[in-house]
């Protein structure tokens, strides 16, 4: 293994010279620690806010009928930036008191059909609200139905949660769905009751209907509520409520699903809350407003009909009633449940008001977005990176490499205002830019021998369709439905070489939910056995979309080379002795075969039933999901979390941190053909994606906002190439399988066979397994002592023909090496101090190759060199 200068000790005074390496290390990573900006941003209150103007919501209101209530806000505008609910202070009038009435102060109740006009005034401000009833009064009380008003009863109160009957079984003898999501499979529980079977349809178990016809009060659904009989879940209402009313009025009529006239069932279609998202300072309170988009087109308020859940009580709090109160300074979200639909909004709660906030410039639409929230949360972001601090991020982001140090000199001394732009034109159309993106896709992708096939050829196939791909700057959606429906012999057929060979019901259902998570950010792991317990997907759906996958098959003899990927429209598997059906995907509860079916319960025409995954492929490339989970993963990569955050989490508990930057960003991608480059680089040219990692005081501890950069560990492989670039030494760790040799030379971002090539290097860091998982990657022991005495770090440095090795023999002095390594390394050129420090500790030392082999070992060990920044 050759010589090791920290085994043998260096010289009789190791301790010494380990000092001095530990000296250089601080010196380095003290160096890159953000700066304080101190209390230089002026965030002192001034005098008491004056009111600028007010928003009245709804600002129209049209009542199907007179007995409708509706609920109203009004939020004013105040000259330190900030809106706050005045509902309380306000003065509420109507100009026709014979078509409606003002009840609870900020209510209103129609009372027969006509208009009239709501008049809100504070401190001489106005706002008007035309109100209109369309119908005249009924002369018959109207009649509870089932989907219009026992759903949202279920789901106010939390008895259709996943904690409770909306749980994958149910409970005490009772099951909801989720939230309401499958009225009619409510309606029928309610009706004869009896709960869920993960394996089977059939009921072994007497049902317990949860209605009495015949003596309606004697009903469980009104007895174990109000506690006439035991129920776990407490006391949800009373006898005198309106719930009990409403359930006892339904009851009595027949308990109807629908209009027992018309026999339709309205059901919420949208639901919309009212603000969106605001900021609210200690104490603050801010009244929400649920507006529901009903099936018949009518608009109705279902603020009291509702659950509202907040994400962290910590910051704030929410009563059953929908008032948002204040805790303590961050950043929430809170869950808005209507029967069947679900909705969040953004809540802030500030400590401080910066009372001359800045004009930040933007530079693209993205920055519109992200600032914006940043002013509205009083966080200003950092300043513009340094041209040394952008420089190495963006190639490191774009390249995955450090950049060389004559280009480092060249854009640190040019004063074109345009070189960021340009450097980033050029390295989109590098062959870097090639390499390294197609190194990120074939780790999403997954290509490894493991998975592809048992030999090189089929990896390497895969892998350089990738490259192609990148190299033509292919329409994202072209590439995926290429992924997706592959036939034949072709690299991206190989991703199926493995799946195709299961002959097992394992395969279909395993293939769907990668194709699921990768290119639409969405688990539905959960569906397979029942309804997902915590989002919108139900188990027949899950089963539908595994059906595409079902006929996946392979056809060749004995050598895999030979192997070619198809759908059989009989099923799968040609081996003797096997079932004919075998892979034909069955449902795991009623045991009979499902046909390839896309979640609006459409099924594939039977004519369609040859090439499944190509009509899977299109849905998945046109749907509005494919879009929008792309931007966010390409998002993450740039930033370091997604927009949603895991990317492959996307549900309506985990709601993006910018929805409309979300949507903005989508829209673009589409609208211009999936361009992955134009995409990318949008984001890299946007201020956002430029801020300095260094936080000032009032954005220090913000980690979801992009107020300034989050500093990156970098990935094993490109971590690895950067510590040749620096010492001048390429590796020669690479196994070549099929030469039987190292392979001399070759980039560790570059390497087709990946699970062939063996690094001790990436494993100790991280590198992640295409066969699903990822490494472990945080700080660790063996990371440590090989970083001390590894061969990485220790013989790359002191090798001959190393770049240490060529600046000494060339004769350059000690501060023209110094420089060329922290340009090389760092980007950027030594600091007085630093440079003065280091020239002086290596004029004083008896051994100067050995003491600037410690100072770049000490260089390439410090946070700033392992981190983008």
């Amino acid at each position: 293994m050759g010589k090791k200068r920290v085994l043998r000790g260096y010289s009789s005074d190791w301790m010494i010279k380990f000092s001095v390496m530990i000296l250089c290390s601080i010196i380095f990573c003290s160096g890159f620690n953000p700066i304080s900006w101190g209390n230089s941003l002026g965030t002192a209150k001034s005098h008491s806010p004056t009111l600028l103007s007010i928003e009245t919501f709804p600002e129209k209101v049209s009542f199907q009928e007179p007995e409708a209530l509706q609920r109203f806000v009004v939020v004013g505008k105040f000259s330190d930036g900030l809106d706050r609910d005045v509902t309380q202070h306000c003065h509420f009038q109507l100009t026709n008191s014979k078509v409606a009435s003002i009840i609870e102060g900020n209510r209103i109740r129609g009372l027969s059909q006509g208009k009239t006009l709501l008049q809100v005034t504070i401190d001489r401000h106005l706002a008007e609200v035309p109100i209109q009833i369309l119908k005249p009064k009924s002369k018959q009380a109207r009649i509870s139905t089932f989907t219009k008003d026992l759903g949202p009863i279920f789901t106010k109160h939390g008895c259709n949660s996943s904690g409770c009957h909306g749980g994958v079984k149910g409970q005490g003898g009772f099951k909801l769905s989720l939230n309401s999501l499958y009225p009619e499979d409510d309606y029928q529980w309610v009706i004869e009751g009896g709960t869920f079977k993960v394996l089977t349809a059939e009921s072994d178990e007497s049902r317990n209907p949860r209605i009495d016809l015949k003596n309606p009060e004697n009903s469980l659904l009104l007895l174990k509520p109000t506690m006439e009989v035991v129920h776990g879940g407490g006391l949800k209402f009373s006898k005198d409520s309106s719930e009990y009313k409403t359930i006892l009025n339904w009851i009595q009529n027949g308990a109807p699903y629908g209009d027992s006239k018309t026999q339709e069932a309205i059901r919420i279609e949208q639901v919309n809350v009212f603000p969106k998202k605001f900021v609210l300072e200690p104490k603050g309170k801010q009244q929400l407003i649920v507006m529901a988009t009903l099936s018949n087109g009518w608009e109705e308020d279902i603020s009291d009909q509702v659950l509202y859940v907040s994400n962290n009580p910590d910051v704030i709090t929410v009563t059953s009633s929908g008032q948002v109160n204040a805790v303590r300074k961050g950043e929430s979200s809170i869950m808005i449940r209507a029967a069947g639909q679900a909705v969040s909004t953004s809540v802030g709660v500030i400590t401080e008001i910066i009372p001359n906030y800045p004009d930040i410039p933007k530079f693209n639409f993205i920055d519109d977005y992200v600032f914006s929230k940043l002013r509205r949360f009083n966080i200003i972001p950092s300043e513009l990176s340094s041209d040394s601090e952008f420089l190495r991020r963006i190639c490191f982001d774009l390249a995955g490499r450090l950049p060389p140090s004559n280009r480092v000199v060249e854009f640190l001394n040019s004063q074109d205002p345009q070189k960021r732009e340009k450097i980033i034109d050029t390295l989109l159309n590098s062959p870097e830019y090639e390499e390294f993106l197609t190194f990120k896709f074939s780790q999403l992708f997954r290509v490894a021998r493991s998975q592809n096939g048992a030999t090189m050829e089929f990896s390497t196939a895969y892998w350089q369709w990738i490259r192609d791909n990148v190299r033509q700057n292919k329409p994202y959606d072209q590439v995926v439905m290429e992924r997706i429906s592959s036939q034949g012999h072709d690299g991206p057929s190989r991703h199926f070489q493995r799946v195709s060979t299961e002959n097992d019901p394992e395969g279909p259902k395993n293939t769907m939910t990668e194709q699921v998570r990768v290119f639409f950010g969405r688990r539905l792991d959960c569906a397979q056995c029942h309804n997902h317990p915590f989002d919108v997907w139900s188990q027949d759906q899950f089963w539908g979309l595994a059906a595409f996958f079902g006929k996946l098959n392979q056809l060749g003899w004995s050598d895999e080379s030979d192997m070619v990927i198809f759908d059989n429209p009989e099923g799968r598997g040609f081996t003797i002795g096997q079932p004919e059906d075998i892979g034909l995907v069955k449902h795991p509860r009623t045991k009979e075969y499902v046909n390839p079916t896309f979640p609006d319960g459409v099924s594939l025409p039977q004519e369609q039933f040859t090439d499944p995954r190509q009509a899977i492929a299109k849905w998945i490339t046109s749907h509005p999901y494919f879009a929008e989970a792309t931007v966010n993963r390409i998002w993450n990569d740039f930033f370091g979390r997604g927009i949603v955050d895991p990317v492959d989490d996307f549900r309506s508990t985990n709601p993006p941190s910018h929805p409309e930057l979300l949507t903005a960003l989508a829209s673009e991608f589409k609208s211009n053909g999936y361009d992955l480059k134009h995409l990318i680089k949008l984001i890299v040219s946007s201020r956002t994606y430029q801020l300095s990692s260094i936080p000032n005081d009032t954005n220090r501890h913000d980690k979801l906002n992009y107020s300034h950069f989050q500093v990156k560990t970098l990935d094993p492989e490109v971590f690895l190439d950067a510590l040749s670039d620096v010492t001048g030494v390429s590796d020669e760790i690479f196994m070549d399988a099929t030469k039987g040799h190292v392979a001399i030379g070759t980039r560790a971002v570059d390497l087709k066979d990946w699970d062939m090539q063996h690094s001790r290097f990436m494993e100790l860091h991280g590198r992640y397994n295409r066969e699903g998982r990822k490494n472990p990657s945080s700080p660790s022991l063996p990371q440590a002592l090989h970083s001390y005495a590894g061969e990485t770090f220790i013989q790359k440095i002191s090798r001959k023909g190393g770049n240490l090795d060529k600046m000494l023999t060339s004769g350059l002095n000690n501060n023209e090496i110094i420089e060329a390594f922290f340009l090389t390394a760092l980007s950027r050129f030594p600091s007085d101090d630093e440079r003065h420090t280091l020239a002086t500790m290596v004029e004083e030392s008896p051994n100067k190759e050995e003491l600037l082999q410690d100072f770049v070992w000490a260089l390439i060990n410090t946070r700033e060199f392992a981190h983008n920044h």
